[in-house]
């Protein structure tokens, strides 16, 4: 019985083994180029963060989604060209797909070292697209660039204008709720996507339900770095007008006759000139 048992472990043992070298014998080396880029973006990324005191565990969260996105990605077109190798035997989605992700990754990398002061020539990415002529990668570039740029100005805002604010609990407390801001319009770009135009009370009460979870983040964070209370006061005193301001502007916007596009990126607008306000309130007082 023990003989037996032992032979069924071995044959297991011998059947995944054989499983994972298979498996391992026919990675190509596009895809350990894209795990290399990954793990410098990553290592790149949480440099950065570190030279402008914005370091935390998300950049390590971030490189696990990026890697099981990814994989789940790879895995999705191979297994749509064994579903049409009868029609057509073809690798090309899938050189497509790494190729798209190996160069979104080098962008990050050039952009990562950017900011960390390594001189990299201005026009080194055009360069790169227009050589590599990989079908519909700029366009989709364009339109990723075009997305992100409102959370970026939200970074400049933490990056270069907070550090020059002296007292360190105002300074404190503006890194916190720019952080929950840049949350919340993160979440206002990516809602709602391919919505009919006649959905504006919906968005109108997606944004404050974005905005309630914002605002209970932001008072935790707040107890947890122990900003004093008079601080706390004394700044809801003066911004939770410009708020409510805000919020009945995104209402009217959301109630508007336009595409849910448009009155999506007019109510971050409008969120980033009341970031901007809130930033040089700071700096005079």
């Amino acid at each position: 019985m023990n003989k037996a048992n032992c032979f069924v472990e071995i044959w297991c043992v011998s059947g995944i083994l054989g499983i994972v070298s298979k498996f391992l014998g026919s990675i190509e080396m596009s895809y350990i180029i894209l795990l290399i880029l990954l793990v410098i973006d990553t290592a790149t990324g949480m440099a950065a963060a570190v030279k402008y005191r914005r370091f935390s565990s998300r950049g390590l969260c971030k490189f696990t989604k990026k890697a099981i996105t990814y994989t789940t990605s790879i895995i999705t077109v191979k297994l749509l060209e064994i579903g049409v190798v009868s029609l057509v035997k073809t690798d090309l989605l899938s050189h497509l797909m790494v190729a798209f992700l190996q160069i979104t990754e080098t962008i990050s990398i050039l952009e990562n070292l950017t900011i960390l002061g390594v001189p990299i020539p201005s026009n080194f990415i055009k360069v790169l697209i227009n050589h590599l002529k990989i079908p519909g990668l700029e366009n989709a570039l364009k339109m990723s660039r075009s997305e992100d740029k409102n959370i970026d100005d939200i970074d400049e805002m933490i990056k270069y204008q907070l550090p020059a604010i002296n007292n360190q609990h105002i300074r404190n407390l503006l890194e916190i709720k720019l952080d929950v801001w840049k949350t919340i319009a993160y979440q206002i770009q990516h809602t709602m996507q391919g919505e009919q135009n006649d959905q504006g009370e919906l968005l109108y009460y997606k944004i404050l339900s974005f905005v309630e979870t914002g605002f209970q983040e932001i008072k935790e964070r707040w107890k947890e770095e122990k900003i004093p209370s008079e601080y706390i006061d004394k700044f809801y005193k003066k911004h939770q007008p410009r708020v409510d301001r805000w919020l009945q502007k995104a209402k009217s916007i959301c109630y508007s006759n336009e595409t849910v596009q448009v009155k999506k990126q007019l109510v971050i607008d409008s969120l980033l000139v009341m970031l901007y306000q809130t930033v040089l309130d700071a700096h005079k007082n």
